[in-house]
């Protein structure tokens, strides 16, 4: 038994809220999570350094509507 932190590393920094679901519906043989696993957001340090929440692109709120309207090219 090991704590959420723990758990977190060892499933390439899953979510914590995941990592809490899979050890509360027993979805890993053995998982069993010692100390506190309900007190607020958790940040991991790796997870915070590589800014984890963070999207890589921008969510696109307009799409083109004719056929080459936009083109992207690498030079």
């Amino acid at each position: 038994p090991v704590d959420l932190e723990t758990w977190h590393r060892r499933l390439g920094h899953a979510g914590m809220t995941r990592v809490r679901m899979m050890a509360q519906k027993k979805l890993v043989d053995g998982m069993v999570i010692v100390g506190p696993t309900d007190n607020g957001p958790q940040e991991c340090d790796s997870c915070h350094m590589g800014k984890a929440k963070r999207r890589p692109f921008d969510t696109v709120t307009t799409r083109e509507s004719r056929i080459l309207e936009r083109v992207h090219v690498d030079l």
